[in-house]
């Protein structure tokens, strides 16, 4: 019995001594915890799912442990109800296109009408103002010599032409025993009575004119001047007014490119939901689980397929003392078993660790609650690196 106490004796003196001898060299439990970090390598895994569709799976190329680059496709949805809405879509966008053009062209045209339409009012105001202007003014000297002059020249020619039909009607015996000759005469008689007549009026005419500028006009003609004045400038002011009409049509052009730019964007949203029938991988990687089968119903964001991506990554837990020494970016030296060389790593993210993280580390003089982080840090993926491997972190060779 006292052999057995003095052995456990030793034994806790060897054990204490050791520990004490541990802790005098800095080799406690705590410290090296501490001081040395290990955790396990994952491979980065990705939900992927329809994004904002849904539908029937009408083919389905994924297979587990199947190997996919970026942009391969995984499944598709059916897309009849889309491919009849992009139909319309499209015969919408075309159907306003035409509108648009139609109307463009018909503003042209009235346009154009417009232009010429205007000028000739304006020219018909023009005319019948400086008509106006001139039966209120009466006519100038130099226009009624003028006219004198054309009142002489037209007796003149109707007296010389009088003078012809006179000689050749006394000349009348000498053509009457002759019936040829006769016939002759009797033409050239009536051509000069017709001459007769028509120099006649003119005479007249020119006669009625002269008394017209000596007298002046009379209210009557001032009156119908002015009438015609007012009714040109009517029909410019008419021609005006279908200016604001073609603004107005301007207005429907504007309303219909406001329909065809709702329209496009309506078709181009489509576009995209047709596109998103079709599932593709995001990423290289080995396709680790395929959910649906082909033929059933899936819904938007529901995960299909599960993506094992070439990223690998491993999470370090470091107490708020060390936390300093990693930043976003920053290069990690890590230790693997299977590889002779350190790999350096990159930190992702640091973020709080969850509650069951926390350390709670002994004192001497009591106990105290340190909060702890999580670090995650990715490397790059080689043959010799597998998932499931234990990645070894010494914090202490790493500078702050």
């Amino acid at each position: 019995m006292k052999k057995q106490v003095a052995a456990i004796v030793v034994l806790a003196l060897a054990l204490s001594g050791g520990g004490w001898m541990l802790a005098a060299d800095g080799k406690d439990a705590v410290t090296l915890a501490s001081a040395r970090k290990a955790s396990i390598l994952t491979a980065e895994q990705v939900n992927v799912s329809f994004q904002g569709v849904g539908g029937k799976i009408v083919t389905l190329a994924a297979k587990e442990e199947q190997t996919v680059k970026k942009g391969d496709v995984l499944m598709t949805l059916d897309p009849t109800d889309v491919d009849l809405q992009l139909r319309k879509a499209q015969a919408d966008v075309e159907l306003t296109t035409l509108k648009i053009k139609q109307a463009e062209d018909g503003i042209a045209v009235a346009e154009s009408k417009l232009g010429n339409a205007v000028k000739q009012a304006q020219l018909g105001l023009s005319q019948a103002q400086t008509q106006q202007a001139q039966v209120a003014e009466g006519a100038r000297a130099e226009d009624i010599e003028r006219q004198k002059l054309a009142v002489e020249a037209a007796d003149e020619a109707y007296t010389h032409a009088m003078k012809m039909y006179n000689q050749l009607r006394n000349i009348q015996d000498t053509y009457e025993g002759n019936a040829y000759s006769y016939k002759d005469y009797r033409d050239a008689v009536e051509n000069a009575r017709s001459q007769v007549a028509t120099l006649e009026n003119a005479k007249n005419q020119q006669q009625a004119a002269l008394t017209r500028m000596l007298n002046g006009a009379t209210d009557k003609e001032r009156q119908q001047a002015m009438l015609q004045t007012d009714k040109a400038h009517a029909v410019l002011e008419q021609q005006q007014l279908t200016e604001g009409d073609i603004n107005n049509q301007r207005i429907g052009i504007d309303a219909l490119q406001k329909q065809l730019e709702q329209q496009s964007i309506l078709l181009e949203s489509l576009n995209v939901q047709k596109d998103r029938l079709t599932l593709r991988a995001p990423a290289d990687g080995k396709v680790v689980k395929v959910v649906p089968k082909l033929g059933e119903n899936v819904g938007s964001g529901a995960p299909v397929v599960l993506l094992e991506t070439g990223k690998l990554y491993y999470d370090l837990y470091v107490d708020e003392r060390q936390v300093g020494k990693f930043k976003p970016e920053s290069a990690v030296p890590t230790r693997f078993a299977a590889l002779p060389d350190q790999v350096e790593g990159k930190v992702q993210f640091i973020t709080a660790a969850p509650q069951f993280a926390a350390l709670r580390m002994s004192r001497e003089k009591g106990t105290a609650d340190l909060n702890t982080f999580q670090i995650r840090i990715y490397v790059d993926r080689t043959d010799k690196l597998l998932p499931g491997m234990t990645a070894e972190v010494q914090v202490d060779e790493i500078s702050s």
